[in-house]
């Protein structure tokens, strides 16, 4: 009788954090699901093999890892980055991998990821000098500085290349040491967050945003409607999120034409105003996923370890 998938969701927050909670509760209800505080992860060298630990046993104990709030209240968040990489190395299935996560908060990156896969995005800038940034933003005519990790539209503001804007761009480099510049993407009002796990779409919402407000944010106040994208902007979404190389993500657009521009993609995206919107729950799609994923990994390492004992030859 085959053993039961386990999945361990790591997250120091698995009660405190909604999150957390639903996708430990998604998982439960398709195999044995633990939380796994980041800070009881650890690694051993042994010999020529590295040995990570979860809850002090080896890590091989669980099918797969869901990185759901990779780092907390306790340990040394530069340790947990490298026992990542390691639990990836000895070929654990982790979702989102370390890497692509990383690539998702950093939106420079985000941006040059996206353009080398030929996804449509807005032009971008990043600048260390107050010169490069006003030059950067003169160029681009209308933008928006955005720090260079961050999400929920912290820090995020509207510049025009007037003296004003200019102004306020060097003070942004001279505060922070570097500003990114994205140039700024007319809408009315109203955006596209879309939900891709797994190579595919699998909702979508249109946010407004509240009255005398760019932003569309749902935590400041944006306004969500359940809505079903074109084919065109489904298939923009899910090549940004190929781009990156996420397992899932929340990617945010303003529809063009048939298509539509990335404005954003997130490695770690919350699903709460998804939810809310259309009564489908992401930790649901990303728990199948996972399991998936899981089934057909051990099946087919059953498969290696059968021909290698039958002494089979596939040619």
């Amino acid at each position: 009788m085959e053993r039961f998938i386990r999945i361990g969701v790591v997250t120091a927050w698995p009660e405190a954090d909604w999150h957390s909670e639903r996708l430990l509760a998604s998982c439960a209800r398709r195999a044995e699901a633990a939380a796994i505080d980041p800070a009881e992860l650890g690694t051993h060298v042994e010999g020529d093999s590295v040995v990570v630990l979860a809850r002090g046993a080896p890590a091989r104990q669980f099918d797969a890892f869901i990185l759901a709030r990779g780092f907390g209240r306790a340990g040394d968040p530069d340790v947990q980055f490298e026992i990542y990489r390691a639990l990836e190395g000895t070929g654990a299935l982790v979702v989102n991998r370390l890497e692509p996560l990383l690539s998702a908060q950093d939106k420079f990156r985000t941006s040059w990821l996206l353009r080398l896969a030929g996804v449509p995005t807005p032009r971008a800038a990043v600048a260390q000098t107050e010169a490069d940034a006003e030059r950067a933003l003169v160029s681009l005519g209308e933008a928006v500085a955005k720090p260079l990790t961050g999400s929920l539209g912290d820090g995020v503001e509207r510049l025009g290349p007037d003296d004003e804007g200019r102004a306020r761009v060097r003070a942004l480099v001279a505060r922070d040491g570097a500003v990114y510049l994205q140039a700024w993407v007319p809408h009315p009002g109203r955006d596209l967050r879309v939900f891709v796990v797994g190579g595919r779409a699998r909702a979508a919402i249109e946010r407004h945003a509240p009255a005398g407000e760019w932003r569309t944010n749902v935590v400041r106040g944006g306004r969500t409607l359940a809505v079903r994208p074109a084919p065109g902007v489904e298939a923009v979404a899910e090549a940004a999120a190929r781009a990156l190389r996420l397992d899932y993500a929340g990617v945010d657009l303003v529809p063009a034409g048939e298509g539509a521009t990335v404005i954003e993609v997130n490695g770690n995206p919350s699903w709460r105003g998804i939810l809310d919107a259309t009564g489908l729950d992401m930790a649901e799609v990303i728990a199948e996923h996972v399991l998936g994923r899981a089934l057909r990994r051990r099946r087919s390492n059953d498969q290696i370890v059968l021909e290698r004992s039958t002494g089979a030859i596939h040619g």
